[in-house]
């Protein structure tokens, strides 16, 4: 499982060598991007407050850069109805640029229509009770049955890191790894490459 960070250039170009760090890009920082590693991603920041003018420089940016795994249509926290509707207007922009669309979970997703032959990856994102439920489980399972990358969102904690690795995520971000790189990034890989401790994340 590869931990994609957002920023914090300088600690993760100590780390870059490992088979389990990435970048993960927004539309607000894009710094870092001459300094990608063989893996890395986008996000579209919605999180923040979508800024489409953002986005789609960043395509511009990136869309020649090899190694994307996806790149995340815009959503709407919390609300599978809009993100879908959102993915019918975005996805063919993303396309269009030559990069891997990921579909972004939200809640109730798992009670609507999901377009699989639109994307190249599933993205779990959703409020914290909907991320970790039996409905965006077997979301993700079929994603991993129809070959799709998986990553979940927001995974700040050893114990979400144990939850991504036991659902077959392949590749996680968290904030938390931007703020306190210098402890966090460590620690994390500590445990992706199989020598967890106890009060990794405090």
């Amino acid at each position: 499982m590869i931990l994609l960070i957002c920023g914090a250039t300088k600690t993760v170009n100590q780390y870059r060598h490992s088979p389990h760090i990435g970048v993960l890009f927004n539309p607000r920082k894009m710094n870092s991007i001459s300094t990608a590693t063989v893996i890395w991603a986008c996000d579209n920041d919605a999180y923040n407050g979508f800024d489409s003018h953002r986005f789609l420089i960043m395509l511009e940016k990136v869309n020649s850069v090899p190694g994307c795994k996806f790149v995340t249509c815009p959503d709407v926290v919390g609300n599978a109805e809009e993100t879908l509707r959102l993915f019918t207007e975005w996805e063919p922009v993303i396309h269009k640029y030559n990069l891997p669309v990921a579909l972004v979970g939200q809640d109730g997703l798992e009670s609507l229509e999901i377009p699989w032959d639109k994307f190249e990856a599933y993205f779990i994102g959703g409020t914290d009770k909907w991320k970790l439920s039996e409905g965006s489980y077997q979301i993700a399972q079929e994603a991993k049955r129809r070959s799709k990358w998986v990553h979940m969102g927001r995974v700040n904690s050893l114990r979400r890191i144990r939850y991504a690795q036991i659902w077959g995520c392949d590749s996680i971000d968290g904030s938390g790894f931007s703020r306190f790189p210098e402890q966090k990034i460590p620690n994390a890989l500590l445990l992706l490459e199989g020598e967890p401790e106890r009060g990794l994340f405090g």
